[in-house]
């Protein structure tokens, strides 16, 4: 029921052209995203993998529960993320968006085989970051296709 209020608002409310989905502004992202929780909720993947194809990647926000803690993702998605991470220098903007200081990325850059996972791991281990901080930490930082691995 909750699923059908938010279609029918966001029916009403936006412009739902090819345009306005192919490039949301800010509240068409906040709804979309707002309609794929509700969705995710309600047990209907079927809505937010149809969101998925029409928007852009990083609208709608992680597959995975938002409250999830980073050191719980499954072990299958966060090996595939940090290990694409991994691969270039990306993964030192999330791990300083992450809240690691430069010594802390420079330490686990020149010791570490996987830097970005032990980053997360140890940036969970100081305070909590959940999918939903990493996957807005990915789309911070222009990297909006890994974020959708969530």
């Amino acid at each position: 029921m909750m699923l059908q209020i938010v279609v029918a608002r966001l029916q009403d409310n936006l412009p739902l052209t090819q345009a306005a989905l192919a490039d949301p502004g800010p509240e068409t992202t906040r709804l979309i995203r707002c309609l794929a929780t509700i969705a995710k909720n309600e047990n209907r993947p079927d809505v937010v993998q149809r969101l998925r194809q029409i928007s852009p990647a990083g609208t709608t926000g992680p597959l995975l529960s938002e409250h999830l803690d980073v050191r719980e993702i499954p072990p299958s998605q966060i090996r595939e993320l940090t290990i694409t991470l991994s691969g270039g220098g990306e993964w030192k903007l999330v791990a300083e968006e992450a809240g690691l200081d430069p010594a802390e990325i420079r330490y686990l850059d020149n010791r570490t085989m996987n830097p970005c996972l032990e980053a997360l791991v140890h940036s969970g281990n100081q305070r909590f970051i959940n999918v939903d901080t990493l996957y807005n930490v990915l789309v911070e930082c222009g990297l909006p296709m890994l974020a959708d691995l969530l």
